[in-house]
């Protein structure tokens, strides 16, 4: 159904744009009509997970002798999806000759009116549209030949006070195709084969001849719509052109829309820097930007870390770890010097068993890595570095020290510590008061500033 392909992909951005909300009541305006059915069916997808409660309208316009059937058809569906249904009668020809009206504009105040009214009534929140990207470009290019400003193509906005239009992403092959392939019914209207009016015109003869010249003509269109919704908003528009900028001072070339999608993942609706995790992006020409928690940063692709081995520690052979400094020792004084002209931070740790026979080893962490804290019991290695908000790019930088020895026959593994970050019950810090005195075995885990 909605979780496959490019369905899928599509129902995501809806999610992420925060056009569905929780606990909601939806009036949807229900004609019946492909799109309808569609919107149904996408908002009833959605109902368990936003708890939605979802009711359909339906206006009769009386315009057409046929009606009837309809009315039948939605009663019908009413029934079958157990969905509450209200029924309005609108009188548009009567409207439209004491107002002066087109008959196009005179439904359309009668049926938002209609709406309204009933959505008042039955307390509901807010009302869902039908509109699909084919009439969003419609729209476009009609105020376009029309004349109109800057402001003017901005096309129909997704959310406008209380109406939303979830499906204005969808193409309408996109829909038509759902529709037949889950073998769900809907009605036509014959009247939008006709060219009497001005947007059926646009559809039916100017659409076709658009695909002949781009067959993706209507993403192009709705791309610029966007491209001009965004220059509007001018906060969101400065704040864009910085993050350009900043990429365009490491001779960066990529697409507006390559920029946007980054921009809109990484940036907040206030143009925020979303703090939480790391993201990774290739900008081409070997640079990747790297979003590490609330900092920006891009790399050549050469910088990218190295796996390390395992590494095991001797006594009184320092191990270097990218800023770290290993050592185990019995003896303080004797590297004293060392550790001071290598490392500025150091911990000295002891041991809460007998070391004898056992060898300790540094490597990178591992996929499933946990530790036993005292008193706290097991943690996993990667939430340890999570609530650390160290980006998954430098948390290999961070060594895990491992003690191995022998215990029934078979060879057992423990992790030490993550770092200096977080140590296990087999170890305790120590005080070393007299540094010449020491003869007791210490593990020594130093590092320089930062991580």
């Amino acid at each position: 159904m909605f979780d496959t392909g490019k369905m899928k992909k599509k129902v995501e951005e809806l999610k992420k744009s925060g056009l569905i909300r929780k606990n909601e009541k939806i009036l949807i305006a229900f004609s019946g009509g492909p799109d309808s059915v569609f919107l149904y069916n996408l908002l009833n997808f959605l109902k368990k997970e936003y708890s939605l409660e979802i009711s359909l309208m339906y206006i009769n316009h009386n315009l057409r002798e046929d009606v009837g059937n309809d009315l039948k058809f939605v009663r019908e569906f009413s029934e079958e999806n157990n969905v509450p249904l209200y029924i309005e009668s609108v009188n548009v020809k009567e409207y439209a000759t004491e107002n002066k009206k087109s008959i196009e504009l005179a439904a359309r105040e009668l049926r938002y009116e209609a709406i309204e009214r009933i959505l008042k009534n039955i307390n509901y929140d807010r009302i869902a549209t039908g509109h699909n990207l084919d009439d969003n470009i419609e729209t476009f290019i009609f105020r376009l030949v029309r004349g109109t400003s800057l402001k003017g193509l901005k096309g129909i906005p997704e959310e406008r006070g209380n109406i939303i239009r979830p499906i204005l992403q969808f193409e309408k092959n996109e829909i038509l195709n759902y529709l037949q392939e889950n073998r769900k019914s809907y009605i036509i209207d014959y009247t939008n084969n006709k060219n009497d009016y001005t947007r059926n015109y646009i559809r039916n003869e100017i659409f076709p001849m658009f695909v002949n010249i781009n067959p993706n003509f209507r993403n192009k269109v709705n791309e610029l719509i966007h491209e001009i919704n965004n220059r509007e908003n001018k906060e969101d528009s400065i704040l864009k052109e910085r993050f350009v900028q900043y990429l365009e001072k490491y001779d960066v070339e990529l697409s507006r829309k390559k920029i946007d999608q980054i921009y809109e993942t990484l940036y907040d609706k206030k143009g925020n820097l979303n703090a939480e995790g790391s993201k990774e992006f290739s900008l081409g020409n070997g640079k990747i930007l790297r979003k590490k928690y609330n900092k920006l940063e891009v790399i050549e692709e050469k910088e990218k870390e190295v796996d390390e081995e395992r590494v095991e520690v001797k006594k009184n052979v320092p191990v270097k770890w990218h800023n770290y400094f290993i050592m185990l020792t019995d003896s303080m004084l004797e590297i004293e010097k060392i550790i001071k002209t290598e490392v500025e931070n150091v911990k000295l740790m002891k041991f809460t068993e007998d070391f004898n026979g056992h060898k300790i080893f540094v490597r990178k962490r591992l996929e499933g890595d946990v530790i036993s804290l005292n008193n706290l019991g097991h943690k996993k290695v990667k939430k340890i570095l999570i609530d650390e908000k160290i980006s998954k790019w430098d948390r290999n930088k961070i060594p895990v020290l491992e003690m191995e020895y022998r215990k029934n026959n078979k060879i057992v593994t423990e992790i030490l510590s993550v770092g200096d970050i977080k140590f296990s019950k087999y170890l305790r810090k120590k005080e070393v008061k007299d540094k010449t005195q020491n003869e007791e075995m210490l593990l020594i885990i130093g590092r320089k500033n930062g991580r």
